[in-house]
């Protein structure tokens, strides 16, 4: 994404970052920067999925383009040095459409211009944001068969637009021995953490380091040498037959007058580098087309504008070559004076995501059933499984990639192309859902149904499971009340009301407040079945009986948690034998909205998110307003022998309707909140969040990005951004009092203390224990999705342990209270032994 405001601020060529960087070191140690000598520019296609265009049209570009890169590098393969066309193909992706597209004949030209080393293949598969687990992280660094992989040997990751880059991915580009990474970091919205172009040494956790140039953004090589922008539009789909890519002759002209107007363009930039503290003698730049600046095809004409710079004599030297070769020559020059960071690279551009919070729930559990697809209890996945979970791995990571849709997606949210393009982008979470959903059901209908009758429980996860266990009613056929263990106990079935599908409504009770269509009654009587379950081990599975006999559940033999209420009824505390602070404080589950008072609101985010501290503080606090919910009734609570039900509607102007519920286990020191809102439809930027008071005062939590964990505020690049983060799902606070764990299913992403607008925060802000899940963002002027309104559901869990080892027993019991348990009913008849093969098998 390079939004024409990007490209009014980047003409100020030198663009600082929120921290002290090396220019500042460099500029002390010498009081005269020698002279820059030779100039490496790194010709690539910036990869938008969406954008510019449909994101399966932009696919088909990208393929198009690399046939057209190749073309250009035979065609000057044999020619003069001097001449030679590079092409570096930033995206993975594009490489593997092409070459499942391309003839035994293309692929061995393909594999001869790797080898000239005027083509190259770039490690990932596209710029992403930092949203990915592990296995996704695991997919990325794999998308190409290895074969094709060694073939090809890419020695470069780039990242280009995005704000940051994730630990975790810096430790799988790593694994795959690739020291370099290449990063054209978009200052829209955000910015890079340093001055630049910089350069720097990333450190490891394991001592391992990875050399990071902080590019100029990645189009910017064209303002070297060029005034004024030949681009229109500025963003016209590549169908638009009123506009054309740029020819020889548009610009980069090779006649003399021309070659010296641009030699004194590049002289006044590198003046303006150097000003600013650029101390190195040599300098990497990159450069796009300017049909769009993005998904754009080679321009052919910059080999030939490079000799003829060079052949003119003009200085300093232009080296036309590939990202890779550009980033060794960097670290040739600089790497012994590169500074080193450590920590999470977190990135500004993460909160766009939020925008969609249906589509992101979606891909949540897509990703949580495939981990549970995967579970030993299965046994090991043939080659059929595999296939199937790469294939729906790679569509999460797609959904996952940083584009999301329209350049006009804000400004105009209805219109054809901002609705296709979302529809797309939003497939790649619907579509592994559902597709994950089956497998799982394939994996575990092959593994079970030869058990026999029964019903059969299984908790794929690794840590123990304690929770009821749901059933829709309609699937028990007869009148059961009870569920038998092995041991011959029974535990009580429990019926609840829900909705009756087909279910006509014949009086106002059977329809609740959020049945807004009134079609199907979804407050009818014994429509839900539930029963518990205590203390299922982790990949572990339990057969179980349906019984038409009665049986009553036994409480617990413990005292229930102490509780406090507010005056509406609502928990304000609640405290289990053991602890010596309450699981929450008060304030749990409470909502707020941040809106912008201010005419073309977004305007004045972008106002707020380029000014200087003072300027920002005055501009948020002429504009920036918080509202909270309120009470919209007492609370309501009903109890079971296993826990206690608190529920209660709130109001909010820019809500239909909102209710929310903790569950409080009786035997554990837990409570599970369940918040479900209507928003309002209106494309005006806002924040929605809900709040988390934790009794963990003066203490930072551990999160984890990718599966890697990091310390908020202390375990960072210096300059990332510190007001949100993104997150796997949990933040871990270990105090003297015992371990917190806080586990979002649906939202990840989260701040602490306060809504972060804009603070751009350099140290932890005042408390925070307090946790704000960030439920909702439009804010962004372009790409994310301006109105997503209606119906959605956030589930947040909350757990004490006297004892919480460390990130991995974390992750393991955020995964189990997430995850929760497979069932599978199953009765004396069998099926078919065709039906098992064709239709369970995977």
């Amino acid at each position: 994404m390079k939004t024409i405001i990007t490209i009014l601020v980047g003409a100020g060529l030198f663009l600082a970052g929120s921290s002290a960087s090396n220019f500042a070191r460099a500029a002390e140690a010498t009081s005269e920067p020698p002279a820059i000598h030779r100039i490496y520019i790194a010709h690539f296609s910036h990869t938008d999925f969406g954008f510019t265009d449909l994101q399966s049209v932009c696919r088909e570009l990208q393929r198009r383009y690399l046939d057209i890169a190749l073309d250009a590098v035979l065609a000057t393969m044999a020619g003069p040095a001097e001449r030679k066309f590079y092409w570096t193909a930033e995206s993975v992706v594009a490489v593997d459409d092409w070459w499942q597209a391309a003839t035994p004949e293309r692929r061995e030209q393909f594999r001869r211009a790797v080898r000239s080393g005027q083509l190259e293949v770039a490690a990932m598969p596209f710029n992403q944001t930092p949203f990915l687990n592990a296995a996704q992280w695991r997919t990325m660094l794999h998308w190409l068969p290895e074969d094709l992989w060694q073939q090809f040997k890419p020695t470069v990751a780039l990242q280009n637009d995005v704000n940051g880059f994730p630990r975790a991915g810096a430790m799988a580009v790593l694994d795959r021995g690739i020291r370099h990474l290449y990063m054209g970091i978009n200052a829209d919205s955000g910015g890079p953490p340093f001055a630049r172009p910089s350069a720097f040494w990333w450190k490891m956790p394991d001592g391992r380091r990875l050399f990071v140039w902080l590019n100029l953004s990645y189009p910017d090589g064209y303002d070297f040498f060029e005034s004024a922008h030949w681009r229109r539009g500025p963003v016209p789909a590549a169908a638009d037959t009123r506009y054309r890519p740029p020819r020889a002759g548009d610009f980069f002209r090779t006649d003399e007058a021309s070659l010296r107007a641009a030699h004194a363009q590049c002289l006044r930039r590198l003046d303006q580098l150097r000003r600013g503290g650029y101390a190195h003698d040599v300098l990497t730049i990159s450069m796009t087309s300017h049909w769009r600046m993005d998904n754009d095809p080679p321009f052919l004409p910059l080999a030939d504008f490079v000799a003829a710079w060079n052949q003119l004599g003009l200085k300093p030297e232009l080296v036309f070559t590939t990202a890779s070769k550009a980033i060794q020559a960097m670290e040739q020059a600089v790497g012994d004076k590169a500074p080193e960071y450590e920590g999470e690279f977190t990135d500004w551009w993460a909160n766009g995501t939020a925008s969609g919070p249906r589509e992101v729930a979606a891909s949540r559990l897509a990703k949580r059933l495939l981990a549970a697809a995967q579970s030993p209890l299965w046994g090991p996945p043939d080659a059929a499984v595999t296939r199937r979970l790469d294939a729906l791995y790679k569509d999460l990571c797609l959904f996952d990639e940083h584009t999301w849709g329209s350049s006009m997606s804000v400004a105009q949210p209805w219109t054809l192309d901002t609705q296709a393009q979302f529809n797309e982008k939003a497939a790649f979470a619907f579509k592994p859902m559902a597709h994950a959903e089956w497998l799982l059901s394939q994996r575990v209908r092959t593994r079970l149904l030869s058990e026999g009758a029964g019903l059969l429980v299984a908790n794929p996860s690794a840590a123990p499971f304690s929770g009821w266990v749901r059933l829709i009613a309609t699937c028990l056929r007869g009148d059961f009340n009870s569920v038998e263990r092995p041991d011959g106990s029974r535990v009580a079935l429990r019926f609840e009301n829900g909705v009756q599908p087909w279910g006509r409504p014949s009086r106002p009770g059977d329809l609740t407040r959020e049945d807004v269509s009134a079609t199907f009654s979804d407050n009818a009587p014994r429509q839900v079945a539930k029963f518990w379950i205590e203390k299922l081990d982790g990949n572990s599975i339990v057969k179980l009986r349906l019984s038409p006999e009665s049986a009553e559940d036994r409480p617990p033999q413990i005292a229930n948690p102490t509780t406090a209420l507010d005056p509406s009824g609502w928990p304000a505390s609640a405290q289990w034998p053991g602890m010596s602070r309450p699981l929450f404080l008060p304030g749990l589950g409470d909502f707020v909205a941040v809106k912008v008072k201010a005419f073309a609101p977004r305007w004045k985010l972008h106002d707020m998110a380029g000014s200087a501290k003072t300027q920002r503080d005055q501009l948020r606090q002429e504009a920036i307003e918080e509202t909270r919910a309120a009470a919209d009734g007492s609370a309501t609570v009903s109890e079971t022998p296993h826990t206690l039900l608190y529920e209660q509607p709130l109001r909010h102007p820019r809500l239909t309707w909102a209710t929310r519920k903790v569950e409080l286990w009786k035997r554990e020191a837990r409570a599970r909140l369940t918040l479900r809102l209507c928003r309002r439809s209106s494309c005006d930027p806002e924040i929605l969040f809900a709040e988390f008071p934790l009794p963990c005062e003066g203490t930072l939590p551990t999160l984890t990005c990718g599966g890697m964990p990091f310390t908020p505020y202390r375990d960072q690049i210096p300059g990332s951004c510190r007001d949100y983060f993104a997150i796997d799902g949990w933040a871990h606070y270990a105090t003297p009092n015992g371990h917190w764990l806080w586990v979002s299913r649906d939202a990840p992403l989260m701040t602490l203390g306060a809504p972060q607008v804009w603070q751009r925060l350099t140290t932890a802000p005042a408390d925070t224990h307090r946790v704000l899940a960030m439920l909702f963002n439009n804010f962004w002027y372009t790409n994310f999705a301006a109105d997503e309104h209606g119906v959605m559901e956030f589930q947040f869990d909350l757990v004490w342990r006297e004892k919480l080892a460390d990130a991995r027993e974390a992750a393991a019991l955020a995964e189990t209270l997430t995850a929760g348990p497979v069932v599978l009913l199953n009765d004396s008849t069998k099926d078919h032994p065709i039906v098992l093969e064709r239709l369970f098998r995977p």
